[in-house]
């Protein structure tokens, strides 16, 4: 009998700069959440926990997660890649509560570095209207500490604050 892909034991994988700065990020993290949901008027607050795991070895991580808004709860998973060859960071993100049914794909640029990840997608807004934008910064410049930021970018380029998790480690 074959074992599930996620219990199968993989070849090792030495950690460059970047996959072990994400290999840091491995535990149980909770915090608070704000999230926008019209700029301009206040952010709903939530409680947010989450764990981040390494995956295949470490050449991924997954941060899953589970908050509420408005009352409701949600849950949803970020799974975070740094692609050595091309210097690119790239996420695929679902949520019950802000992708639907969609899953948000986004790459960036940069290193292994103490600038925060920063990556860019787009998504569905209506029929017969443009993709609009959404940008993710993931700031672990706090050891202690995880932020990440969360940007709606309008078809004309304007960025508003959507969501801003502040987490520690469990």
């Amino acid at each position: 009998m074959t074992q599930p892909a996620e219990c199968a034991p993989t070849k090792s994988y030495p950690p460059d700069e970047a996959h072990a700065r994400l290999l840091r990020l491995a535990g149980q993290w909770r915090g608070v959440a704000r999230t926008w949901l019209e700029p301009g008027k206040p952010p709903s607050e939530a409680r947010w926990e989450g764990s981040i795991a390494p995956v295949l070895g470490g050449r991924f991580v997954r941060f899953t997660y589970g908050s509420e808004l408005q009352g409701t709860p949600f849950a949803g998973e970020l799974l975070i890649a740094y692609e050595s060859g091309e210097g690119l960071w790239r996420t695929s993100w679902v949520d019950s509560f802000h992708t639907g049914t969609a899953i948000l794909v986004s790459v960036g640029e940069g290193g292994a570095g103490a600038q925060p990840v920063r990556v860019r997608g787009s998504y569905f807004a209506a029929p017969g209207h443009p993709h609009w934008g959404w940008r993710t910064e993931l700031d672990d410049s706090d050891p202690a500490g995880l932020a990440l930021r969360m940007f709606n970018v309008s078809p004309e380029g304007q960025e508003d604050l959507g969501v801003e998790v502040v987490l520690r480690r469990a």
